[in-house]
């Protein structure tokens, strides 16, 4: 086959053949070639192990639910959504009484749940009531109250009131978009508190989706303030999970975006040109980041702008005056 699966074994038990449960190999990671392959079964079989000789020696359980041991890559799509589950399974069954370990886990799950699924929507609610009865449980020990802040409990708190504030922000009813102004609001109040201006800037623009939402009218952006907070973003990422991360890559393609309505076409398309070739080295031609990355700069070497006054995108052929005015052709008709 295309992906190399047909001439591939398991690199756990090293069959080659569906698992007992008729599940074939998978593969959704960085890995290329033959290698990478493997049961589900199996990998959530190793990242049990994993996760609990992880746990007695360092108090967490490891990276083996998230990424491949042998690209060092996470995993992604399907196969994500499976061990993200697996995760939560494995935590409720052997650490629940670990709050912060299991909230970890809840988080990861919510991320990778569709709102247009009605089971994975039902999903989402309990997990957003667990995750907040959890809060409200650690809040009642003292020994907690006491280092509320400096203790971390409080940037988790923070962060289920965002997570919580997303998913009804996705899901997108009126009763559900002002639920998520509560939730947005109160972790705003959180980060604000904890000094974390990235989360809290993060928040304070999902907070104007939602009132524009709620209001019917187009969210507005400030195109300077946009530019430097998408660049704060892209920096902060870059520096704690280095360059070649699926979320820095993304975080540079919104940043590219901002230079790109910024009428910064070039450094767009240069910036674009570098995460897509980081992508394509480090995860391969095939990877979500990397067809994302090649997309968008295919759409930044089609040289539009967009006019406020018409709300439509033009065709830049020059500019002129030092970059101060434009000459355009158009709007531009999507096919």
């Amino acid at each position: 086959s295309a992906d190399g699966s047909s001439s591939s074994c398991c690199w756990l038990c090293l069959g080659d053949g569906p698992d007992a449960s008729g599940i074939p190999l998978t593969r959704n990671c960085s890995c290329r070639g033959s290698s990478g392959f493997a049961h589900l079964s199996c990998i959530i079989r190793y990242a049990e192990i994993d996760g609990r000789n992880s746990f007695q020696s360092t108090g967490n359980i490891g990276a083996a639910f998230q990424e491949c041991p042998n690209c060092k890559q996470e995993f992604q799509n399907d196969l994500r959504y499976h061990l993200e589950r697996a995760r939560v399974s494995f935590i409720e069954k052997e650490f629940s009484n670990d709050h912060m370990l299991y909230l970890r886990a809840l988080i990861h799950r919510m991320r990778v749940l569709d709102v247009k699924s009605d089971v994975d929507k039902a999903e989402g609610d309990q997990i957003c009531f667990k995750m907040i009865s959890i809060i409200d449980e650690m809040k009642g020990h003292p020994s907690m109250q006491r280092d509320w802040k400096s203790g971390g409990f409080m940037k988790m708190e923070a962060v289920v009131l965002y997570v919580v504030g997303l998913f009804h922000m996705n899901i997108g009813s009126e009763e559900n978009l002002r639920e998520a102004l509560d939730y947005f609001r109160r972790a705003v109040d959180l980060f604000t508190l904890l000094g974390d201006e990235i989360n809290m800037m993060t928040a304070k623009k999902n907070i104007s989706k939602v009132e524009a939402k709620l209001h019917g009218v187009e969210v507005y952006y400030d195109e300077g303030s946009n530019l430097k907070f998408s660049q704060k973003q892209y920096n902060y990422w870059f520096e704690k999970l280095g360059e070649h991360h699926p979320i820095t890559i993304r975080r540079g393609e919104l940043y590219a975006h901002a230079l790109y309505c910024s009428n910064q076409g070039v450094a767009a398309e240069r910036l674009l040109t570098k995460l897509a070739a980081i992508s394509r080295q480090v995860h391969g031609p095939t990877h979500n980041c990397t067809l994302s990355a090649t997309s968008a700069l295919k759409d930044v070497k089609d040289r539009r702008v967009f006019i406020d006054s018409r709300r439509q995108w033009f065709n830049a052929l020059k500019y002129e005056n030092d970059g101060l005015s434009c000459v355009v052709k158009g709007p531009v008709v999507e096919s």
